[in-house]
């Protein structure tokens, strides 16, 4: 019996050294800032789950789907992978993600009740399927200078007449940040105006509607009417600052950085919902990223209860608040958190209010791929006078064709 005890003890020793060697990768993008402001979720997990080694890398946006699909190829790399909303439905049709509804059905309920709707319809597949959950927010807000524009503008009617009033007082006027002059900054006045990318059941594309025309029509005049800057990127905050566009739409980042790197104008500048439109709805633009399970991951259960923890609601105040101390405003995917931002309370339920009615990319078959057409009759009716119908007829025609490709 006793010469069986150093084979026993090293049995139990290699036993233990296994599971001391699991380990939990993570491939997060961004910056290197982004896994700062996971480290909460790790801190919580590890210490919930000992001896479990937790790796997360940041991996550059340029870089992230080019290696995603390597890694996906080659079966290895991450447990874990986040990234834009179409990555985890397009990476899961490869067969590189787990389907979350299947193989963890409680976990997935919880977050379809608690994730933003607009991102969740994102990035659900259409067959129902769900390779990735919502992670953080990015939405569009209005911004204005409150000692110049008294009140935000609450209609489509009432912002022009701001811009109006503005330039005729010697100003410039309007300005779009975020996806200017492209699908992204038009999209909201679509979805304002009763209009949509495609169908419900993605059959077809409904972009040429004529809510889609009118949408159009009244947002070519941002540019051909009121000599909004065509450019990639305006300096929103620095238009604000100096009064000469003291009326913008931009992403919430836009709150801290105003904050942070503009103080001159403190207390001079408030933000809103978007206006509404002819439906009476303020829709926004709403992106942000996702967090799925690789296919391969040899241990899916830990990387599914790391998800779980990115969820909990202590965890998630924890992540804010480390990004608010590193001059960031990190939104979670629980529209609930933002209520417990830090910002002060105008800026806050002016935050809560755009993330109610939100609205995020198509989850259709070759949108990804139309959105250059849709950009291209954007572009045509701005730059050269197109007719907004035929623009968007031939970009139906096109985001048509590539449904149909597989």
């Amino acid at each position: 019996m006793k010469k069986m005890l150093p084979v026993l003890t090293a049995a139990l020793i290699a036993s233990a050294g296994i599971a001391q060697a699991e380990k939990l990768t993570i491939w997060l993008v961004g910056d290197d800032n982004n896994p700062k402001i996971l480290q909460p979720a790790v801190d919580v997990f590890k210490s919930k789950n000992k001896g479990v080694e937790v790796e997360v890398r940041a991996i550059p946006w340029a870089d992230a789907f080019t290696k995603y699909l390597a890694a996906v190829a080659s079966k290895t790399g991450p447990d874990i992978i986040t990234g834009g909303l179409s990555f985890g439905i397009t990476l899961g049709e490869k067969g590189g993600m787990l389907d979350l509804n299947q193989k963890y059905p409680e976990f997935t309920s919880m977050v379809k009740k608690v994730a933003q709707q607009g991102v969740m319809h994102s990035v659900t597949a259409l067959d129902g399927k769900l390779y990735a959950v919502p992670f953080d927010l990015t939405v569009q807000m209005m911004y204005y200078r409150s000692d110049i524009i008294a009140n935000a503008p609450k209609t489509w009617a009432e912002y022009n007449s701001a811009v109006e009033k503005v330039r005729a007082s010697g100003k410039k006027g309007g300005v779009i940040q975020w996806g200017n002059v492209g699908w992204l900054s038009f999209f909201p006045y679509l979805y304002q105006a009763g209009g949509t990318l495609y169908d419900a059941k993605c059959t077809k594309s409904t972009i040429n509607s004529a809510q889609g025309v009118q949408a159009l029509k009244y947002y070519s005049d941002f540019y051909t009417k009121y000599k909004a800057p065509t450019d990639g990127w305006p300096d929103i905050e620095a238009g604000l600052e100096t009064g000469d566009y003291p009326l913008g739409i931009t992403g919430q980042w836009a709150m801290s950085s105003l904050t942070n790197t503009h103080p001159n104008i403190a207390g001079k500048w408030k933000a809103a919902p978007l206006p509404a439109g002819p439906t009476g709805k303020r829709t926004a633009f709403i992106g942000g990223t996702v967090m799925g399970v690789t296919s391969y991951s040899k241990v899916p259960d830990l990387a599914v209860n790391f998800m779980k923890t990115v969820y909990d609601k202590s965890v998630g105040n924890k992540m804010m608040k480390v990004a608010s101390d590193l001059g960031n405003l990190w939104l979670p995917a629980q529209v609930d958190l933002a209520k417990r931002v830090n910002l002060p309370n105008n800026l806050r339920n002016a935050l809560v209010g755009q993330l109610k009615d939100a609205e995020g990319p198509a989850n259709c078959n070759g949108w990804e791929e139309s959105g250059s057409a849709v950009e291209k009759a954007i572009q045509g009716v701005i730059f050269n006078g197109d007719d907004p119908q035929a623009g968007l007829n031939t970009a139906a025609e096109i985001m048509n064709k590539n449904l149909l490709k597989k």
